[in-house]
């Protein structure tokens, strides 16, 4: 019996070995050769919980974590596991409840705190959710674990600033935190500094290639970010370029282009050499990047329809006829670009393994 247990407890440590390292199938596999041998092994329950954590599967999570409870109903562990499982199923008021139950048993670990404060935020109780979360830094103030949290509830309610400010809290306790790094690239994209971003997701893409959520922001920054300012830049010169026949008026025409032209070379050099192939190979795949890209050449066509014609046009008499087919064409192009990306965001946000 001694050596049974023994046996046990060695798999659960390999198991967690295992999971430390990245390897969750692996663990999961020696973890349940021991739940095999004793199905009510509450510290393999955990584990079992946590491999599911770490890759996102909240309902197997959840299974695993009140299996735990139910094992071990005092166990600290159990409910915190059981809280986040809810948090990630967005089942807030059981969330509130098992992490309420995980503050009681162990009103001292952060952990508890940090969960507490995420169900109470989905809860729509902001002024909770922050006591809570406060209460958890301050309890690990030298953790970066509570700082990302506490970063991850502004960013959520777009306090910009002060997400950036804990994400960097964050790093400077954990250099290698990389979702706080991908944070950090998600607020600077918000705030159009897409050379920032770009330099933060390419270094999570570079330490981890396969990271969903980077991967996903880098989608995000060539899509929405270059693809998308590219059209309306040149979209733009196209509306300037209707008064093209006046003074120095072409210089304002190309302005928007080239400005967008210097942001993108910014940007574009700020990308890992892997990200900048990725990045490619979304723009040559991607049907939403696809779709920018035609309206950037469509509103391209129109634009230099209208700026060639205005030089032509007399600024004392009215537009012509060409003039006037031209800008309906710009203002009709940008009409279908909008209802075709529109319907191709909708067709990749329906998609199970888009972003």
């Amino acid at each position: 019996m001694t050596q049974d247990v023994a046996a046990d407890d060695a798999g659960v440590a390999r198991a967690e070995a295992l999971l430390e390292v990245g390897r969750a199938d692996a663990a999961r596999r020696e973890i349940l050769a021991v739940l095999a041998a004793d199905p009510h092994h509450v510290e393999a329950l955990h584990v079992l919980a946590r491999t599911h954590q770490a890759e996102d599967d909240f309902p197997a999570m959840r299974d695993a974590a009140a299996r735990a409870v139910s094992v071990g109903p005092g166990q600290y562990e159990g409910h915190l596991l059981l809280a986040f499982a809810h948090v990630g199923m967005e089942e807030l008021a059981a969330a509130r409840a098992s992490a309420v139950e995980a503050v009681r048993l162990d009103p001292d670990d952060w952990r508890g705190h940090a969960a507490l404060a995420l169900a109470s935020l989905g809860l729509g109780q902001p002024r909770r959710a922050f006591r809570a979360i406060r209460r958890a830094v301050g309890l690990a103030p030298e953790s970066a674990g509570p700082h990302y949290i506490r970063a991850s509830m502004y960013q959520s309610i777009r306090w910009n600033t002060l997400a950036n400010r804990s994400y960097r809290r964050a790093l400077a306790l954990d250099p290698e935190h990389r979702a706080a790094l991908t944070g950090l690239g998600q607020v600077a994209a918000t705030r159009g500094r897409l050379a920032t971003a770009a330099g933060h997701v390419s270094a999570v893409l570079t330490a981890e290639p396969t990271n969903d959520v980077a991967r996903a922001e880098l989608d995000r920054l060539v899509v929405g970010g270059l693809a998308g300012w590219a059209m309306m830049s040149v979209w733009a010169a196209g509306f300037l370029g209707v008064f093209a026949m006046l003074p120095w008026m072409w210089v304002l025409v190309l302005l928007p282009p080239a400005l967008w032209l210097l942001w993108a070379t910014r940007t574009w050099r700020a990308l890992s050499p892997g990200a900048r192939r990725y990045a490619e190979h979304v723009l040559r795949t991607d049907p939403r990047a696809r779709v920018r890209v035609i309206g950037v050449a469509l509103f391209a066509l129109t634009t230099a329809g209208l700026a060639v014609t205005a030089l032509r046009q007399d600024p004392d008499e009215s537009w012509s006829g060409a003039m006037l087919a031209l800008m309906v064409a710009h203002f009709l192009a940008l009409m279908v670009s909008t209802v075709a990306i529109a319907v191709a965001d909708r067709r990749a946000a329906r998609r199970p393994d888009s972003h």
